[in-house]
């Protein structure tokens, strides 16, 4: 089995979650009721301690997600590579 690259996964899976924090974004903000927007928006500043409702906000939050795609991407990749690959024992 071939050996995963851990910077190539880590940015793929962080573009992802970027793309996931935008559209759960757009997401949250089209629930017609008050308290479903309300309560979506919470668990976004769950998940994303700095994040606030301005631009600075969701640049904050675009870069949180980035950084939490590349940590989870580059540890499977690792994960994969130690648990995985074959060693030779030669």
């Amino acid at each position: 089995m071939k050996k995963l690259n851990i910077n190539k996964i880590g940015y793929v899976v962080g573009i992802l979650s970027v793309l996931f924090f935008l559209l759960c974004s757009v997401w949250g903000g089209l629930f017609a009721s008050p308290t479903l927007k309300e309560l979506h928006f919470n668990f976004l500043q769950i998940a994303y301690p700095w994040f606030a409702f301005t631009v600075a906000g969701y640049i904050i939050g675009i870069i949180e997600s980035f950084i939490y795609g590349w940590v989870t991407g580059a540890l499977f990749a690792w994960l994969h590579s130690m648990v995985c690959i074959e060693k030779d024992n030669a």
